[in-house]
């Protein structure tokens, strides 16, 4: 603490103990719901020791933490069941006086008496005398009025201005975890509101979800993409078809393992289908390597067989109507097996070691066959995976660049990364079931459709690359243009219901196993169910609208 500040209150402690005694509120409305019964609480900057005296009346093991010598013998003697405990000390430096560590920690109107470079050194000491899982309230003025161009008060007390969202970020970046804020009027009756925040510090393995990802990605092992492409499916299938996850007890949510492996198809269909030469995955690995991918060989043999008929748009086709070759499927299915083994036996099995050696980040069930991992980083994909994605792309990109010596540039890489397929004769056969139906209507004005009319996408394909039937619908070509890459209204899905339900009855049974298959990959769904699949899309519009920050439309 600043050494005028604690010159001050020695020199004006009885002043200074009165005022604090008489205080109205604080932050002792809070213990209950901070500290758990019986936890050992420090008290930093107990002052004149009234919140210790509290905290011991309601049974918790009270400790202090003061560095003016006149409040902690004016402490002692007002409150005596506080000797012995209350500590000559002061942040940033505290955990050099003070050797435990405490199931709680209050800090009130403390860090604004410290100066700005030592925010962090007193965030850091406050962690350090924390409990894994140790509670931390904290509490601190806003805007002071009074306050001159040094940063002092008239009584030359140092006061910090702390913005409260500022506050929060120093202490997660720190391992803390938000739980709670309130703002209130000043105890004294000045004109000051006082911002409370309670914390909850992470156990040293209970890293943020974001940062276990991160440091997969940048501190284990770097000898293949695998990892890389691993994630980015994940983040695929958080985005899209989150459905899928498989909750359990444990907290661990599960993937299909099939559904990485399709994805892993048409991640590396463009790397290794590449006219301008071989683009390396793996360390050491150069054409007719004798360690090349485990799946380079299989993954070409299926590119054959499609060089001559439209290459990846084309398998895309094939296997969304299930209408591969006998021998395009054999490939196919050996190409999937070995997929499969690469992704269990690597990065399933092997992410996560930089943190002991043993950590597996990932679990793979062989009865259910799902990829398993904690629930939190689910939720992290699902909240923050078109960012994840972007960063995957580019890390990819870095990797490759450097696994080739430096003859691929990045910027070829990512090209060759944000390459799919475009499905157009997808979009086709859905127009073409639409062009015999009588009577037809724009899907989101009910206009007749006569001649010229589109498939609009409902969820737009430069948002989820989907040309599942379920998702073209007939619609206008002014409305279609109108809407564009905008998202349906809430309002407008309701209102269309009806109409949307006839579409989809129709495209059922125009290819029953196509939409079949399309809609139950999408809902999760055992059976078939269109009630189901609408509420599928109405969440999906709606969580898109919100984490894309999409505009919303309606004719």
């Amino acid at each position: 603490m600043d050494d005028r500040t604690i010159r001050y209150y020695d020199d004006n402690a009885e002043e200074v103990f009165a005022l604090y005694e008489s205080a109205a509120g604080g932050v002792r409305q809070y213990f209950r719901l901070a500290f758990p019964t019986g936890a050992e609480v420090l008290d930093i900057g107990s002052g004149s020791g009234r919140d210790l005296g509290i905290l011991a009346a309601e049974e918790y093991a009270a400790y202090g933490a003061e560095p003016s010598a006149a409040l902690r013998s004016l402490c002692l003697s007002h409150h005596p069941e506080t000797e012995g405990r209350v500590y000559s000390a002061a942040l940033p430096e505290l955990s050099a006086h003070i050797h435990k560590k405490f199931d709680g920690v209050l800090c009130s109107a403390v860090l604004q008496h410290l100066p700005a470079e030592r925010q962090f050194d007193a965030a850091f000491d406050i962690r350090s005398l924390l409990k894994p899982g140790g509670r931390l309230l904290l509490s601190f003025p806003g805007q002071r009025p009074g306050i001159g161009e040094n940063g002092r008060d008239d009584k030359g007390r140092l006061y910090t201005p702390l913005v409260p969202e500022a506050v929060e970020l120093l202490f997660e970046r720190l391992g803390f975890h938000l739980l709670g804020r309130w703002d209130n009027e000043d105890g004294l009756g000045r004109p000051i509101r006082w911002t409370t925040l309670l914390f909850s510090l992470r156990s040293d393995q209970a890293l943020r979800p974001i940062d276990r990802i991160e440091g997969i990605l940048n501190r284990d092992r770097k000898t293949a993409t695998y990892k890389l492409a691993l994630f980015r499916a994940l983040c695929d299938i958080a985005l899209t078809r989150f459905a899928l996850a498989s909750w359990r007890p444990d907290g661990s949510v599960g993937v299909p393992v099939d559904e990485i492996v399709e994805r892993w198809i048409y991640y590396y269909w463009p790397l290794m289908d590449n006219p301008e030469g071989f683009i390396p995955q793996i360390r050491g690995e150069k054409p007719g390597s004798a360690k090349p991918i485990a799946f380079r060989r299989d993954l070409g043999r299926l590119i054959d067989s499609f060089s001559l008929s439209g290459g990846l748009d084309a398998f895309a086709t094939a296997l969304g109507n299930d209408a591969l070759s006998p021998q395009q499927r054999t490939i196919l299915e050996r190409l999937q097996r070995i997929l499969c083994r690469t992704i269990i036996n690597g990065p399933v099995r092997h992410a996560g070691h930089f943190m002991d050696g043993n950590t597996n980040f990932f679990v793979y069930d062989r009865q259910s066959q799902q990829v398993f991992f904690d629930a939190d980083i689910w939720r992290e994909l699902c909240l923050s995976g078109h960012w994840i994605q972007d960063a995957l792309l580019l890390r990819w990109s870095e990797l490759t660049a450097d696994i080739s010596g430096g003859t691929i540039s990045r910027s070829h890489v990512i090209d060759r990364l944000l390459r799919i397929p475009t499905f157009s004769r997808n979009v086709d056969e859905a127009k073409n079931i639409y062009r015999d139906m009588a009577g037809k209507q724009c899907v989101w004005t009910g206009e007749r459709l006569y001649g010229r009319y589109e498939v609009d996408h409902v969820l737009p394909f430069s948002l989820w690359r989907n040309n599942d039937l379920w998702n073209l619908l007939p619609a206008a070509a002014a409305i279609n243009r109108a809407k564009a890459d905008r998202l349906p209204t809430n309002s407008l899905l309701r209102k269309r219901k009806g109409v949307i339900l006839e579409y989809w009855d129709l495209l059922h049974r125009a290819n029953p196993p196509r939409f079949e298959r399309e809609t139950g990959r999408f809902t999760a769904a055992r059976t078939f169910d269109l009630s189901r699949v609408f509420a599928g899309m109405m969440e999906a519009v709606e969580v898109t609208a919100l984490q894309r920050g999409i505009d919303r439309w309606e004719p």
